[in-house]
């Protein structure tokens, strides 16, 4: 009777770690495959059994082991990716820094001052992060193209203010709620204004937490394809959208797309977004969870 429950227990165990294996193996397959192929390894033909075709009789093999970094070396070139890095960095720099001098202020504003309807306000601009890009991005073609401003750094800068504008008063409204109110009232006592206790006081200690959501705002415009893929052109096209259109050799008729460049591409794009990630996931989290803290006062 002993060995039942201990054999039970075993299996349990094994189903739970093959359970984890597999959700692991599964979420990083995609990026196993981009990174292979981007070296010129292709598995694929000997998972799906198709490895071997035959053409008017004649055997053809797909697929195979023939590394090379060429690839990655085409698309580290000064006219490939690091080009469309230098985009993405100009568009998001501006776009953060917009983001930063007006969301930083709300943000104090709105976990500090007695506001009557603040948390109806906070989740309205919650509910903002919600609203898909597709719904803006034909008028905003439409009227950039009126004004001059597609295809430049600034009109898609100002654009990418509706993906991370929400995020940057959310998280910072959280950083600056979890101050202590005794720091505050201290202040206050001493005679400062409230300008001077969120100069002086608030916003050097809140440093760390904008900075943490400075990097997560980077790595939403670093990933966003729809606003980035309609207001830009060749001049100022995003790692997002270059990954994609900048490959390949065009003919009259139509774009010859090359999947091992593709994939190379792909994965160096994929390298700093999750280094970032890793980077700030414990501090993102607490940002998140001081926002919605913060909100239910």
């Amino acid at each position: 009777m002993t060995g039942t429950p201990q054999l039970t227990k075993i299996v349990k165990r094994i189903l739970v770690y093959g359970t984890l294996v597999f959700a692991a193996l599964y979420s990083v397959w995609p990026i196993i495959i981009m990174a292979t192929e981007g070296y010129d390894i292709d598995l694929s033909p000997f998972f799906s059994g198709r490895g071997v075709t035959v053409t008017a009789g004649i055997p053809h093999v797909s697929g195979g082991f023939h590394p090379t970094p060429i690839h990655y070396l085409d698309a580290l070139s000064l006219s490939g990716f690091p080009r469309l890095v230098g985009n993405t960095l100009a568009i998001s720099g501006l776009s953060i820094a917009i983001a930063l001098i007006a969301g930083v202020t709300v943000a104090y504003a709105l976990a500090r001052v007695n506001v009557r309807g603040k948390n109806i306000i906070s989740y309205m601009l919650l509910a903002l992060r919600a609203v898909t890009p597709f719904v803006v991005v034909v008028p905003l073609y439409i009227i950039y193209n009126q004004v001059g401003l597609w295809n430049t750094f600034s009109g898609v800068a100002i654009a990418e203010e509706l993906l991370i504008l929400s995020v940057v008063v959310w998280m910072v409204r959280g950083f600056f709620a979890d101050i202590p109110q005794e720091i505050y009232d201290a202040a206050a006592i001493s005679g400062a204004s409230e300008w001077q206790i969120f100069r002086g006081v608030a916003l050097r200690m809140v440093i760390p937490g904008i900075v943490v959501t400075a990097l997560f705002g980077f790595v939403l415009i670093w990933n966003e394809f729809v606003l980035s893929g309609i207001l830009t052109g060749a001049a100022t096209k995003t790692v997002a959208v270059g990954v994609w259109t900048g490959l390949g050799e065009s003919t009259q008729f139509f774009k010859v797309i090359r999947f091992d460049d593709l994939n190379a591409a792909g994965f160096l794009a994929w390298i700093p977004a999750i280094a970032v990630m890793l980077a700030i996931r414990r501090y993102l989290a607490k940002g998140f969870s001081l926002g919605t803290a913060s909100a239910d006062v």
